[in-house]
């Protein structure tokens, strides 16, 4: 009897220590993204569909300071596709039509004109995006480039 109880009593200790820890602290989505060649570390991924008469559009927000609005470091990017396909997947060229986005950090934004995202749709809010030599500038006139490379891969959080 005494033996039960010890073993009870360490299996329950067990579940306490090992049941709940992996989870909680777990993201949802991985992300390889560097912005020349410094690391890009999402905090919260979301997205939003919208449907017109001629093309379905992805809308997806990655977003890293959620807590200093102030200090705004996100990336907006939008890609387009025929009513006819099933779903997202498909390489998305940034020519203002197939695929738009930009990033803005802080009080500069830099408008994506060059490069392409692969988009994997996996069905249940999970897409896996390659960035594939992204490059954006701030404009007015500015000659300064950034270049967005990587990979993000995971569930999504989808927005209505």
């Amino acid at each position: 009897m005494r033996i039960l109880k010890l073993f009870l009593f360490v299996s329950i200790l067990a579940n306490l220590q090992f049941g709940c820890s992996s989870d909680d602290n777990s993201q949802p989505f991985n992300s390889t993204i560097t912005i020349d060649s410094i690391v890009y570390e999402p905090k919260q991924i979301s997205f939003y569909t919208i449907n017109s008469s001629i093309e379905k559009s992805v809308v997806f927000i990655l977003k890293k300071n959620l807590n200093t609005p102030m200090d705004l470091d996100e990336m907006v990017f939008r890609i387009n596709y025929p009513l006819t396909q099933s779903d997202a997947s498909g390489t998305y060229q940034l020519n203002g039509y197939q695929a738009v986005g930009n990033y803005t950090k802080g009080s500069t934004s830099y408008n994506f004109f060059n490069g392409s995202f692969l988009i994997e749709d996996l069905g249940n809010e999970k897409y896996n995006i390659t960035f594939q030599n992204v490059k954006g500038n701030p404009g007015n006139g500015s000659t300064e480039v950034i270049t967005v490379l990587g990979n993000l891969n995971g569930t999504f959080q989808f927005n209505n």
